[in-house]
């Protein structure tokens, strides 16, 4: 597990006026990354990443309140494929945008807190899971935080970031596939290479009366895990934001598939859709995912079932 001492950072909100502040000691963190800060001057910080062999320090360059370039002292880096950065406050969230030179947001960094990071890394898993669901044999599912009911059962389910395959349900271990409408679940076998899925145990259709990912409205989305995601459903997940302000789409297959769902009210007037800061800002990190996707930075297929 690479480790990085985060991205250490304190800013003032900008406001127009007010300069971003960045202080030396100060940590940020995106997913397993984290990046500290070294220095920081009116213009320039200085920012260093470390791995468990590899050091690399990020220099950003302020040419405004709020925003920065970029260049990193690793040539084939991440960072060194992000030129440009910028701070910014939503709904309270602080946080750092690494941008690609198109402008398209490559990472999203929080700040860290070193006490509860672990937990704060399942979290993520945990609100994209979150909901109500229905296996193949009638039975129900719910999960909410790290509560899970199984028919009649209730107890805990948990992911463990280092084995982020597996999801313990009641106490069993399954390996879970994204699908089209749900999740699937397989029993786990020993593979050549260690685990990996087996016989199919239940296909879980979400039924969540608010749909499938209602979060993106009102919490960051994490960008670390979508890589999991393949693009078709990454852009199911963008276009559900839209959906919640009853946007008409003129795509086939997005025109069916939220006109399947029941919290769905198609407004007629696209012009008035109007979307928070925060949903702004969980479209513009799912499309640079979803292109990610489409262009085959991950391996992932599309579950349709089994």
């Amino acid at each position: 597990m690479n480790k990085i001492f985060l991205l250490s950072t304190a800013f003032a909100l900008y406001t127009g006026v007010s300069v971003a502040q960045i202080t030396t000691n100060s940590e940020w963190i995106c997913g397993y990354k984290t990046i500290s800060c070294k220095s920081a001057s009116d213009n320039t910080i200085k920012l260093k990443y470390e791995s468990v062999d590899d050091e690399e320090e990020i220099t950003l360059t302020k040419v405004s309140n709020n925003k920065f370039t970029v260049k990193s002292s690793a040539q084939y880096s991440n960072f060194a494929k992000t030129p440009n950065a910028e701070y910014r406050v939503v709904d309270g969230h602080k946080l750092i945008l690494f941008k690609d030179a198109k402008g398209n947001i490559i990472s999203t960094y929080e700040p860290y807190n070193p006490s509860n990071w672990y937990e704060e890394l399942k979290k993520g898993y945990y609100l994209l899971l979150e909901g109500e669901y229905i296996d193949d044999g009638g039975v129900k599912y719910s999960f909410k935080g790290n509560k899970v009911t199984m028919g009649n059962n209730t107890g805990t389910f948990d992911i463990d970031p280092e084995r982020f395959y597996i999801i313990n349900i009641l106490g069993a271990d399954y390996w879970w596939k994204v699908s089209t409408t749900g999740i699937n679940l397989y029993h786990i076998q020993k593979g050549e290479y260690g685990e990996e899925p087996g016989a199919p145990y239940h296909k879980l259709r979400e039924i969540s009366p608010n749909g499938r990912w209602p979060f993106l409205s009102t919490q960051i989305v994490p960008d670390h895990l979508m890589w999991r995601y393949p693009s078709g459903i990454i852009r199911l997940m963008r276009n559900e934001i839209y959906a919640r302000h009853g946007y008409v789409f003129n795509s086939a297959d997005l025109k069916k598939y939220f006109g399947s769902q029941s919290w769905y009210k198609p407004i007629n007037n696209n012009a008035a859709v109007k979307l928070s800061n925060l949903e702004a800002l969980n479209v513009d990190i799912l499309k640079s995912n979803e292109t990610a996707a489409r262009e085959g930075t991950d391996d992932e297929e599309i579950e349709e079932g089994y």
